[in-house]
Formats: structure tokens, C-alpha cells, sequence
């Protein structure tokens, strides 16, 4: 006699497993669309800074001219109204060629300099935005994909005929 071996029972799954497979599982299926909000969110933000802030003129004083575009940042560093000076970063697309010592423009907020962007680069939120997308499409289509093919086998198994 070949095959599986019945005489033993199997021990059923543990009900801590199947919640925290189903805990994972739902968090990964969320993880996308949460970057997709917050990276929204922080283009929006940034948005308004820039039509609501306080114009200043800034200084590149470092960039790192690297090959992966998420590592790619200018530091600029600007004078606020009460003439303290404040720093922020900025990420540098790959068809920009900013040089250390230009002058860029910064809009910070007027009650915290410390919150600023610059005009004319990337705001951090379009990352989180495009990695959100990226995960949306991947594990949507996959659980469009695990649907039809549950649909196609239910109802393959409803159209089958009883053997006479």
C-alpha cells in the first residue's frame, strides 16, 4: 500500500497562527495604499508651504551625485527672517545637475523655519507615493489573479456531470 499514512491525526492548525497569517496578510495588502495617502499627503503639504510661506534664497552645500535616485539629495541651507540660519534637503531627480554653492530658492513656514522646501526638486511625499503604487498594482493583481482562478475553479466544479 503507497501514499499517506492515516493512522496518525494530524494536529490542527493553532488559532494564533491562523490570526497572525491573516494579521501579516492584511497588513501587506494595506501597506500600499497607506504610502500611497501619506505620500499624498506630504505633496499636499509641501503644496501649500509653497503658496503660503516665506521666500528666501538658499545655498547648495552638499550634494551627493549618486546612482540610486532615493539617495540622491541636496542639502541647502538658508537664512530665515530673524537671521538664524536653518538647513534642509531635497531629493534631485537624475535630469537635474545641481552644483554646491548655487543658489536655490527655499520657502519655509514663517512660525517654524525648521519646516522648508525647496522649489523646483522632488518633495519626499513622491516617493512614498510611487512605492505605494508599485505595491497597489503587485498585490492587487495578485489577488485579482487568486480570485479568478477561485471563481474559474468553482465554477468548473458546478458544470461538472455526475458520474452514471
Amino acid at each position: 500500500m503507497t501514499g499517506r499514512r492515516t493512522d496518525r491525526t494530524r494536529k490542527p492548525q493553532q488559532a494564533w497562527k491562523r490570526v497572525l497569517n491573516l494579521a501579516v496578510t492584511v497588513l501587506v495588502l494595506l501597506l500600499g495604499p497607506i504610502m500611497f495617502g501619506v505620500g499624498n499627503s506630504m505633496i499636499e503639504a509641501d503644496e501649500e508651504l509653497a503658496r503660503t510661506g516665506v521666500q528666501t534664497a538658499g545655498t547648495i552645500v552638499n550634494f551627493d551625485d549618486v546612482t540610486r535616485a532615493s539617495q540622491r539629495r541636496i542639502k541647502v541651507e538658508f537664512y530665515a527672517d530673524d537671521a538664524s540660519v536653518h538647513a534642509t534637503f531635497a531629493a534631485v531627480d537624475h535630469d537635474q545637475h545641481p552644483v554646491v554653492g548655487d543658489e536655490v530658492t527655499v520657502v519655509y513656514a514663517e512660525q517654524d523655519p525648521g519646516r522648508a522646501i525647496v522649489l523646483g526638486y522632488e518633495s519626499d511625499g513622491v516617493w512614498f507615493r510611487g512605492a505605494g503604487t508599485i505595491l497597489i498594482l503587485i498585490f492587487g493583481g495578485i489577488g485579482v489573479v487568486l480570485v479568478l482562478a477561485f471563481l474559474r475553479g468553482y465554477f468548473r466544479k458546478g458544470t461538472r456531470k455526475p458520474a452514471a
